[in-house]
């Protein structure tokens, strides 16, 4: 028993923890109880732990089923983006000369009286009444760059003023001597660290080493929160301890109050660490591995990354040049931790064709050319890629797949309403086919995402239940809308900790509705049809 085996209670020598975080020790179950309406704030299913490769990271303490909350947590600060127009600095909304005036004490722009006394506002308002003279924002609609400082001076408050909350800030990851040399180092040094030096006039108060490494703090550690237009940034304690993996076990979300939320993406098991993914899942494996190196500063390795095939998915490859061959081209391995172009030669899985890395590149850069350029709105330009392209690329690749999505998406939708009964049939059953397959795509790629699978899941409950309607025989309608539901089921399950000011969080809402109804008509068609129809 360890000195700190106190129990939460009396204080005296504890033997008992509770089962589900581990951190709270108890002298018997009585004063467990007892403490339990204080406890259940702070209990989680994970412990914190350390390592020279990791750092600090989290492991679950117990099992964990998929949909379980892990964490929710507030954000320690938030604020606007590096980049962005002019935003209110109380609700992080866009903002112009009509719709906002200028703060009473320090100048700042603001949508409204209430955010001027927000107290997120407080740090910039009282730095700018200090330096003597109000701030003056005349442009709006385009990138300010007086923006830029705002979060990090919001941190800089906090070491100033309210240390608890810099005791935790501090400790998270900066990789300040990476970022060293970096020409985002060097823009932020100029842009940001001089800016608040000079501007602010707080040349004595801060130092500019200490402010860059705030900046790295707030590269690293930052999550894009998409619950304002534009979006904001916001950086949170415990989930920071998050680990990266491209094939994460965890999900997360927002509060419609900026909170966030991390759920159970797959079944976890005790011991297991937790992670989630720090960049675009749906990205190559190259794309993603160098982006993850630019903006926080590591080389992945998970077990993703270090499959070419990608779980079997072939995401990544290309078909095989000689026409006579079915086979896909990959690399023996993507993990080439250089910032070079050369790269890897890829090989066939079927014969012995090789293409080499700068041929793989330059077929990439034009297939990647022609995505950038296509109009994702219109559906014979979606249809026209996929076809063309399935001829070079696995039909899994991740250019046709983010052609698949948009395709969809278009599929029926009339001002934004999906209105599947107007579509043909080959549409309907092209609709069938991209939901089925790309939600067996993401299922094995990222079963630990939930947006993207409960927004698939949702559209294929409609062809599901449309393509039955459609259907003579009443039979094949009750089954097809007994599958409908279960499907529907699901999303729900998946969307169900959306907020409403996300896509998701409004096709939660939709989905609710739509399962009562579902649920209607076919109480409705069964009382028709007796037991002839009687429930699967």
């Amino acid at each position: 028993m360890s000195e700190d085996s106190k129990c939460e209670v009396c204080q005296n020598p504890a033997e008992h923890r509770c089962g589900s975080c581990h951190d709270a020790h108890y002298c018997c179950k009585e004063h467990q109880k007892i403490d339990w309406k204080n406890h259940k704030r702070n209990c989680r299913p994970f412990k914190v732990h350390s390592n020279d490769i990791l750092g600090r990271h989290i492991k679950a303490t117990k099992g964990i089923n998929p949909g379980d909350i892990i964490l929710q947590e507030n954000p320690l600060i938030w604020g606007p983006a590096q980049t962005t127009v002019p935003v209110c600095l109380g609700c992080c909304r866009a903002i112009n000369e009509n719709n906002s005036k200028p703060c009473s004490k320090c100048g700042w722009p603001m949508c409204s009286s209430l955010c001027e006394k927000a107290p997120c506002h407080i740090p910039e308002c009282r730095y700018t009444v200090l330096r003597g003279d109000k701030i003056s924002i005349r442009n709006f609609g385009i990138t300010h760059p007086s923006y830029s400082c705002i979060t990090v001076l919001r941190i800089l408050y906090q070491k100033q003023f309210l240390p608890e909350i810099w005791k935790k800030i501090k400790q998270l990851q900066s990789h300040h001597e990476e970022r060293k040399g970096t020409q985002k180092y060097e823009q932020e040094r100029l842009q940001i660290a001089q800016f608040i030096l000079k501007f602010f006039k707080l040349d004595g108060v801060f130092s500019e080493e200490e402010i860059m490494r705030v900046c790295g703090i707030v590269t690293v550690n930052s999550h894009e929160v998409p619950l304002t237009e534009p979006h904001h940034i916001a950086i949170y304690d415990k989930t920071s301890m998050f680990e990266h993996n491209c094939r994460a076990n965890c999900s997360k979300t927002f509060s419609s109050h900026g909170g966030i939320i991390i759920t159970a993406g797959t079944r976890i098991k005790k011991g297991d660490n937790l992670s989630i993914c720090y960049t675009d899942p749906l990205w190559g494996t190259a794309n993603r591995r160098h982006h993850l190196k630019e903006s926080k500063f590591f080389w992945c390795h998970c077990s993703r990354c270090l499959d070419p095939t990608e779980s079997g998915t072939f995401f990544s490859a290309l078909r095989c040049q000689d026409s006579n061959c079915k086979g896909y081209l990959l690399p023996k391995t993507f993990i080439d931790n250089t910032t070079n172009d050369k790269g890897f030669d890829w090989y066939c899985d079927k014969c012995p064709s090789i293409l080499s890395s700068y041929s793989v590149q330059d077929l990439l850069d034009r297939i990647g050319k022609d995505l950038s350029e296509m109009p994702k709105g219109d559906i014979r330009e979606c249809k026209s890629f996929i076809n063309t392209y399935e001829e070079l690329l696995h039909p899994n690749h991740f250019y046709l797949i983010d052609v698949k999505l948009a395709l969809l998406q278009l599929i029926g939708n009339v001002n934004d309403v999906n209105e599947l009964k107007e579509i043909d049939d080959e549409d309907l059953e092209l609709n069938l086919k991209l939901c089925q397959n790309l939600i067996a795509l993401v299922r094995n790629l990222v079963p630990g995402e939930k947006r993207i699978r409960g927004l698939l899941l949702f559209k294929l409950h409609a062809a599901v239940a449309e393509a039955g309607r459609r259907k003579a025989s009443p039979d094949i309608v009750y089954a097809s809308l007994m599958e409908a539901k279960k499907i529907l089921q699901e999303a729900v399950d998946l969307l169900k900790h959306e907020p409403i000011e996300l896509v998701e969080g409004k096709l939660y809402k939709q989905a609710v509705a739509n399962l009562k109804e579902l649920e209607l008509v076919i109480q409705t068609i069964h009382m028709a049809m007796g037991d002839i129809a009687s429930p699967m």
